[in-house]
């Protein structure tokens, strides 16, 4: 049966040695005094299904009260056992009390408490002393030359190089942190001025230190983060009076554009982010653009521009003809035409007269090297940067944050960045975290070897889940066995999608993450038109390739989803039938598209292990799955091989890049065929 226990708010700790229980399983004796006869006696009882926490509270209370009046018999019958049992035993009893939200309390806290009063049950007093993550620390702020409580907004008519405000003087705060988070807490304070990596594994608490140094002193800091979604969820976290600067990655480009163009650069044309809607024939005939040998206009535009943007994401100063290497591996000997293609389109983008009416689109990766090339910095008055997601910064968008004279924050976790590498300073403070908050240190083994599997190696220090919190970890051997709650993560889009149509059918309130739904109305119409060609008596390639990578992927049920009657207008249902997520009792999520969430039940399917067949899969398999085995917060489920198969798709993830790489240079006549 699906284990559908509510869930506790907190941890509870049993006031049980591990030695103490080990002996029990394996002599059968009981604990020899009554505040651990009552620990054994709940952790019996907590294996089978949770317990509220006052109540569990009060039966460790009475237990402890009654073995100590006992004369032996009550002990006897309620605490012998069979012995024999081994580590095996133990085992499973310690992951099926942490899948109910118990451990065992640490040995010295037990210890100290038997020395004190081994007849009693301390109730709250033993609970906190067992909370040992987060501790009491105070944090020392020395003074800056950053306003301290003027909380002003930057003025946008301001000159990018005034001096920043007064100085401010030295205050103390005191919270609750974790000694890496108080570590990095006065590293930051006390370096204003420098560049920080802070690489940080995920579930370490970033938003955390954010929040505490924007508390201390709000006019500081900025954050910034790439979307006005995590914006706006960070938003509410803050006093509604802190007049604390926050800022989307697309606002810092803006003002920056807007800076420089006041200063004299762009020839007059502030150059802001914008999307164009002019279809790629227009944008051609108004820019210019002329076809080369075969290819047309519009083929030749969008050449030049996926060539820009792959120069944009890297740190070549000038546009190469590696840029193309993708769209145009045959042409890797004669790129020249293309490169001047995209020079010209590149200009065009930041002509005036050209973007009149958004002619050409600007993104975020476009305006971070149009400012790199012209020297710009970030505005002195927005003080230190917190630049969270930094892993995902191009090397151009580092460059011009280097030039930050308050300092910049950069807040991120190599193994979340799901394509390429991160970009790093050449010079700059290296800061780590490796200390969870949101999982227990039942994770640990997990955690660690999808680390040890990622290309670009682990980090010097291992991921370490929270000894006072309990996250459960059930293998299961049927899907079936998964609870219908919490998140299901997904390896395969098409598996989503069978699932989702079937729990729909069930009556389920199913939510599908955004950016998961809509790959999924991007990606479905394939296989529904290659179906209806088939029906149609017309050409069958394009369903037996489907069908042909689904049998590859250990997915041979997906093409009867289908063949079965799954079309365009079924899709459309399906779609209508899914709820928001507040309404939601389940949620799905392909596992690359889990960053920045959290639930208290994990569910991975064998899909999200079993993966990177595709040479053209643009993300890391290891990476997909390190995001979604940090996802969790109370209970994490998965397949019962999940990281033999996990080593395989990395396996083969490799094997796919080679194989990309060996077609790349044999394209540019590096290699004989």
């Amino acid at each position: 049966m699906p284990d559908t226990a509510p869930f506790t708010e907190t941890t509870h700790f049993l006031p049980l040695r591990r030695r103490t229980l080990a002996q029990h399983l394996g002599r059968g004796t009981p604990p020899a005094t009554p505040l651990e006869q009552a620990g054994l006696l709940a952790a019996q009882l907590c294996r089978l299904h949770a317990h509220p926490g006052a109540q569990l509270e009060r039966l460790l209370h009475d237990a402890c009260a009654l073995f100590a009046a006992d004369d032996g018999s009550a002990v006897a019958a309620q605490l012998s056992g069979k012995g024999g049992e081994g580590q095996p035993a133990l085992d499973a009893w310690l992951a099926e009390l942490a899948m109910h939200g118990v451990l065992l309390a640490p040995d010295e806290a037990v210890e100290r408490f038997v020395a004190a009063s081994p007849d009693a049950y301390p109730g709250a007093d033993f609970q906190a002393a067992c909370q040992v993550t987060l501790a009491e620390h105070t944090i020392r702020y020395p003074a800056t030359a950053a306003p301290d409580d003027e909380g002003e907004a930057v003025d946008p008519e301001s000159d990018p190089e005034e001096e920043a405000p007064r100085a401010s003087g030295a205050i103390e705060r005191n919270g609750l942190f974790t000694s890496e988070q108080a570590r990095v807490l006065r590293a930051i304070a006390a370096n204003p001025d420098e560049l920080i990596d802070l690489d940080a594994y995920a579930g370490t608490g970033k938003s955390h230190l954010v929040l505490a140094l924007m508390d201390a002193r709000p006019g500081r800091y900025t954050y910034i983060a790439p979307s006005r979604g995590q914006v706006e969820a960070f938003r509410p976290r803050l006093p509604a009076d802190s007049g604390t600067r926050l800022l989307t990655q697309i606002e810092l480009a803006n003002l920056m554009v807007q800076q420089a163009a006041r200063s004299g650069r762009g020839n007059g044309f502030v150059p802001t982010y914008r999307l164009s809607t002019i279809p790629a024939w227009e944008i051609t005939r108004r820019i210019g653009l002329q076809g080369i040998g075969q290819r047309v206009p519009e083929q030749v535009l969008m050449t030049a521009l996926e060539g820009i943007n792959r120069w944009c994401a890297s740190a070549s100063p000038t546009l190469q003809a590696a840029h193309f290497d993708r769209s145009l591996p045959w042409a890797m000997l004669d790129a020249v035409p293309y490169v001047a293609a995209a020079e010209h389109v590149w200009r065009c983008m930041f002509d005036a007269g050209v973007q009149k009416g958004g002619c050409l689109s600007l993104n975020t990766g476009h305006l971070g090297k149009w400012l790199e090339l012209q020297g710009v910095a970030p505005p002195v008055g927005l003080g230190m940067l917190l630049v969270d997601e930094a892993h995902e910064l191009s090397p151009a968008w580092k460059q011009v944050l280097a030039r930050h004279a308050p300092g910049v924050v950069s807040l991120g976790d190599p193994h979340q960045r799901l394509v390429g590498r991160a970009s790093r300073w050449s010079s700059s403070k290296v800061l780590e975290m490796s200390q969870s908050v949101r999982q227990g240190s039942q994770v640990d083994g997990l955690v660690n070897q999808s680390l040890a599997l990622d290309d670009i190696g682990a980090s010097s220090e291992r991921f370490m889940g929270a000894s006072d919190r309990a996250t459960g970890v059930r293998r299961y051997a049927t899907w079936s066995q998964v609870p219908l709650s919490g998140a299901r993560l997904y390896g395969s889009l098409w598996r989503l999608l069978q699932e989702a149509h079937q729990l729909l059918a069930q009556g389920a309130h199913v939510h599908v993450h955004p950016a998961s739904l809509r790959l999924l109305q991007k990606e479905a119409q394939a296989p529904i038109d290659a179906w209806r060609s088939v029906r149609r008596g017309e050409s069958s390639r394009r369903w037996e390739a489907f069908v042909e990578a689904c049998e590859q992927r250990g997915q041979g049920d997906i093409p009867a989803l289908f063949s079965g009657g799954f079309d365009s207008t079924a899709l459309e249902q399906l779609l209508a039938a899914l709820v928001p997520v507040q309404e939601a009792g389940i949620t799905l999520c392909l596992a690359q598209h889990a960053k920045n969430l959290q639930f208290d039940r994990v569910a991975m399917s064998a899909c999200c292990f079993i993966t990177g067949y595709e040479t053209r899969q643009a993300h890391s398999p290891v990476r997909a799955a390190y995001l979604a085995l940090t996802r969790g917060s109370q209970q994490l489920w998965l397949p019962g091989d999940a990281m033999e198969q996990l080593q395989l798709s990395a396996q083969r993830h490799a094997e796919s890049l080679e194989t990309r790489r060996m077609e790349k240079r044999r394209a540019a006549g590096h290699v004989k065929r």
